[in-house]
């Protein structure tokens, strides 16, 4: 159990390194953005969402080895688009509103699904050999 709680900030250092940078990456190569306090608050509100994605990860990849943690891994960091497009599907919140939420989903799909994968095999338990 010690191993696994000194594994679990660098799993969430793994996520928020493949998202919030491929984030800041396509907003630094965006011709004409201008930084501002909603770019702030954008990132802190996604690096909480990291938090909830390796959580989960963590929660379900502790009982598989490395290779089951990576696939319960990357399932799970598929989650969130997963939710953001049931929820445009569910709710109908308009054009400008759907057609933002889908582009946010699809993404944020790639950079979650590989940050977790990456904390599946961080946080996968060890399996004990038969022999």
């Amino acid at each position: 159990m010690r191993s696994f709680n000194r594994r679990l900030p660098i799993a969430v250092c793994a996520w928020e390194a493949c998202v919030i940078g491929y984030s800041l990456a396509s907003l630094a190569l965006t011709d004409g953005h201008i930084w501002g306090k909603d770019d702030v608050v954008w990132i802190i509100w996604l690096a909480s969402c990291g938090l909830f994605v390796v959580g989960a990860v963590a929660f379900s990849s502790r009982r598989f080895g490395k290779v089951g943690g990576a696939v319960v891994g990357g399932c799970v960091g598929l989650a969130p688009s997963v939710l953001i497009l049931a929820w445009l599907f569910v709710a109908q919140p308009g054009f400008e509103a759907s057609a933002g939420g889908a582009g946010v989903a699809y993404m944020w799909a790639a950079p979650s699904g590989v940050g977790g994968v990456l904390a599946g095999v961080i946080c996968a338990g060890q399996r004990k050999s038969a022999g």
